[in-house]
């Protein structure tokens, strides 16, 4: 057997683990940085990805295994080569917690020579030019973490030429005389000339709007802005719900279908736009060109960052080791097994956790487990298993279909960007309002049909207004009546609260009936515009007939909402809360509602 070459780094440095982590263990990133050339995905099989180096004279090619990590204390990886230098490389990176402070980094390769060539790849290769660029790159990485830095702030050599600096530039001002908030435009520029081509490939606005310290939804209304003018341009990706990866990618939403298929799960799901469409941008080329298909590693633990333990586990043997955990709810997975241990992790919760993989399938019960918890993986099968420790809440940085397609702006600028005829996709939660205007037949009997006119074109303005300035869009108008879709349903409240207000404020006055509920809809095209149907939306349509004018009628999900609680106690008047049961056609039952005057 050829000789095993064997090499071991360790770092001291200053940053803790948990910092260090979303830096290091983004390999995608991290091969880049340290040299190495850019590769091709050429395929998958049973998890196994076929990957090639893109090298215009040598053919590099390696079958590479799924990596195996613990956040944030361990990955490792394993490539067995088809031609080249190399006939295998394994990769394990270690960040242990020093004290009082700090990490010590440990990075141990072992490689194999598949041929004469690799007796002198590996030595320099690895053994020189690596080893130094390893280090400079984990102690680059070391200063952006101990400031409290991300990938996103990194700073890189300037690359927009002059003519997409001007480009840009006259862009921004028209921006600005659009209402773009200045610190918005001064970080998207800065970002577009400094950051690099991996943060610029798929720029996701609510992460940049943390970064930046900014409201999300005024970054992601600039992006949606911008695109309209031509400095960005905006991409539908259908996200996996096993991997959360991105199975299929679209320029424009009549793309994408109600049914995809990941490649690496090798499954077929139903998108949903709550979780599964994800809205992404990137720069046009007039302003900046980016090869949109530029990678280094097709896969690494940032390319799943809600999976917090990867790992497999040989038939009969066990695993035991220690990991770190936000609050909140997990699944534990093990492949090739059916169902997943539901767990809960909470600052009181027990401090280890046994798991054992067996026919016997997982217990029903939720466990509770620390956040700090030690774990023994145990598998009682006659084969591998891949224990998965998954958080179960999807990333709140992803700015989804149903955000986007919630706002006024974007249904004002990308009136055309609507469903496929006949498609019909899901959302699993969307709050609706419905506005009728009270004894408006009389108003033109008083004033006159002009003057009657006049008011209620007006009251169709103040509605907007309110509704766009809480981050929700009209859907549609019907005759005097309004239905509106928000986000969350303390938005809604506070939207027609606004608009009333504003309403009651003139002669003659104009009441409103109005009603709010919330729920799953289906989302389809209907007459070139994106529209809601389902039993939600006809509950929420019947609710202002319970309305007498100057009133809401909230359903119980809406009223219990723990945001509309918070708004309740401090602008309801006394007494103006009324809870009784409605009929509503088409349910058996009458539900429970609340009466709130305006």
């Amino acid at each position: 057997m050829a000789r095993e070459y064997h090499y071991l780094w360790t770092y001291d440095l200053e940053a803790s683990p948990e910092a260090l982590w979303p830096l290091v263990s983004d390999t995608n990133r991290f091969n880049r940085d340290t040299g190495q050339p850019a590769i091709e995905m050429l395929g998958t099989q049973g998890g196994t990805r076929h990957v090639r180096f893109k090298l215009p004279i040598i053919k590099i090619e390696w079958d590479e295994e799924p990596f195996e990590w613990t956040y944030p204390y361990r990955f490792g990886i394993v490539r067995r080569y088809h031609s080249g230098p190399l006939a295998e490389m394994r990769v394990d990176c270690r960040l242990e917690p020093r004290v009082p402070s700090g990490t010590r980094l440990s990075y141990e390769v072992w490689a194999r020579p598949a041929n004469p060539l690799g007796y002198l790849a590996i030595p320099m290769g690895i053994g020189f030019y690596s080893a130094q660029r390893f280090k400079d790159t984990f102690h680059y990485y070391d200063q952006i973490a101990s400031r409290g830095g991300t990938a996103l702030t990194i700073p890189r050599e300037r690359h927009l030429s002059p003519s997409g600096h001007a480009r840009l530039q006259a862009l921004s001002r028209e921006l600005t005389q659009q209402g773009v908030d200045e610190k918005i435009l001064v970080n998207l520029y800065e970002f577009l000339h400094r950051a690099d081509d991996i943060s610029v490939q798929r720029m996701r606005p609510y992460a940049l709007a943390d970064a930046w310290r900014l409201p999300r939804r005024k970054v992601l209304e600039a992006f949606l802005r911008a695109t309209r003018l031509s400095a960005l341009d905006m991409y539908w990706e259908l996200l996996c719900p096993e991997c959360r990866g991105t199975s299929e990618g679209h320029g424009k939403l009549s793309e994408v279908n109600s049914h995809s298929h990941c490649k690496t799960c090798n499954i077929d799901f139903t998108v949903n736009f709550d979780h599964n469409v994800e809205v992404v941008f990137r720069p046009n080329p007039s302003v900046r060109a980016v090869d949109e298909n530029l990678e280094f590693c097709v896969g690494s633990p940032q390319r799943q960052p809600h999976v917090v333990v990867s790992h497999i586990v040989p038939a009969g043997e066990e695993l035991p080791f220690r990991t770190v955990l936000d609050e909140g709810r997990y699944s534990l997975r093990a492949s090739g097994l059916l169902g997943f241990q539901a767990l809960m992790a909470t600052p009181q919760g027990s401090d280890s956790l046994i798991a054992r993989a067996s026919s016997q399938g997982w217990p029903r019960e939720e466990t509770n487990i620390s956040l700090t918890p030690r774990l023994n993986l145990i598998n009682q099968t006659d084969e591998a298993r891949t224990f998965d420790l998954v958080r179960t809440a999807w990333s709140d940085q992803a700015a989804t279909a149903a955000d986007v397609t919630a706002l006024q702006v974007f249904r004002d600028l990308f009136a055309s960007e609507v469903l496929r005829p006949g498609e019909e996709i899901s959302v699993g939660s969307v709050t609706l309002m419905f506005t009728d205007l009270r004894g408006s037949t009389r108003l033109y009997q008083q004033i006159g049909d002009a003057p009657a006119f006049g008011r209620v074109r007006e009251h169709f303005k103040l509605l907007e207004e309110a509704v766009a300035a809480e981050g929700g869009n009209i859907v549609k108008t019907m005759g005097d009546s309004v239905m509106a879709a928000f986000r969350n349903p303390s938005a809604a409240l506070r939207a027609i609260w606004a608009a009333q207000l504003k309403m009651s404020g003139s002669e003659p006055r104009l009441w409103l009936k109005v009603g709010i509920h919330q729920g799953p809809c289906i989302v389809v095209n209907l007459n070139d515009r994106l529209d809601y149907f389902g039993s939600t939306v006809n509950v929420a349509a019947r609710l202002p007939a319970f309305s007498n004018g100057g009133e809401v009628i909230l359903s119980e999900s809406i009223h219990n909402d723990y945001e509309v609680q918070g708004f309740l106690e401090k602008n309801a008047r006394p007494n103006s809360l009324e809870r009784f049961n409605g009929e509503v056609k088409g349910f058996n039952v009458p539900l429970a509602l609340w009466r709130m005057k305006l």
